[in-house]
């Protein structure tokens, strides 16, 4: 059995270097069991012996000025973190990883918090980054409703989203190059034809005004405008519905949102090609 060692109150670099051994090293620490120490300590004799394990089989990270530990005199001006420090082992061992880009996301992110350098992000003292998974992390501590294994319990499970998220991000950012651009009165409009979930925010992001998304899979076909309030969509949903009359559309009460399927809701897919669709679009609005 190996032991993983990291300090009390988790934070997000020692949550992250865990997750990185556990997710992406499984074969060896998969089932490491988690131990806490005070920070900067590392974990004495008499529980190593507790548990069975040789020095060998035990990695500290965060803690201890070993390999994945950052606060050592020589390492206090590098920027680098506990995280980025596993990450390094993780691609030399497992040269695959180097090109995850949802993975280099996270590990920058991570490096990005240990040096506070969200202090150079717009409007840096906005509430909406207590939103972030370092303030809600920081927030729980409060609560009294964690303890150090809950703690990095919940926030692993936030990487195992967060990664996922970025992952499909990165699919959306590769479906763009393959959309089909048009115009409209209230901007630029793109059609795509992919599954992937994300790519209608991510359009919009893109500045997008109108995004339509027919899922090749399904047959549906979501349609979407930027939060607008000149725009309407209306004149829009009532020219499909008289189009097609085997699919089940819903238009959203907001007008920017006109939907044939969804995880929310279970319609019949629309038998109109993402082409039609966007002609219907181009000739309306």
């Amino acid at each position: 059995m190996k032991l993983l060692v990291t300090h009390h109150a988790p934070d997000i670099d020692a949550i992250t270097s865990v997750w990185l051994l556990k997710r992406f090293d499984s074969q060896q620490y998969a089932d490491a069991k988690i131990l806490f120490v005070d920070a900067g300590k590392k974990l004495t004799v008499v529980v190593r012996e507790e548990h069975s394990v040789s020095e060998q089989d035990v990695t500290h990270v965060d803690t201890g000025e070993g390999e994945f530990d950052h606060h050592q005199a020589d390492r206090g001006m590098q920027r680098i973190s506990a995280a980025s420090l596993v990450y390094d082992d993780l691609i030399a061992r497992h040269p695959e990883l180097k090109d995850d880009w949802a993975l280099q996301q996270v590990v920058e992110y991570v490096v990005i918090d240990d040096h506070f350098e969200d202090y150079f992000w717009p409007e840096a003292s906005h509430e909406r980054y207590l939103f972030t998974l370092r303030w809600i992390l920081h927030g729980l501590e409060y609560t009294q409703l964690h303890d150090d294994d809950s703690q990095t319990a919940f926030g692993m499970k936030c990487l195992d989203g967060i990664y996922a998220s970025l992952k499909e991000r990165k699919r959306a950012m590769e479906v763009m190059d393959e959309g089909i651009e048009f115009s409209t009165k209230w901007g630029k409009g793109i059609g795509l034809l992919t599954s992937n979930q994300a790519v209608l925010r991510y359009a919009q992001m893109k500045g997008f005004n109108l995004v339509i998304q027919k899922d090749p899979r399904q047959g549906n076909i979501r349609i979407k405008a930027a939060p607008l309030p000149e725009i309407d969509l209306t004149p829009l949903h009532e020219a499909i519905v008289k189009k097609d009359t085997k699919g089940s559309w819903f238009f959203h009460k907001g007008r920017h949102m006109v939907l044939n399927g969804s995880q929310k809701i279970s319609q019949k897919p629309s038998p109109l090609s993402l082409e039609e669709v966007i002609e219907i679009a181009k000739n309306i609005i």
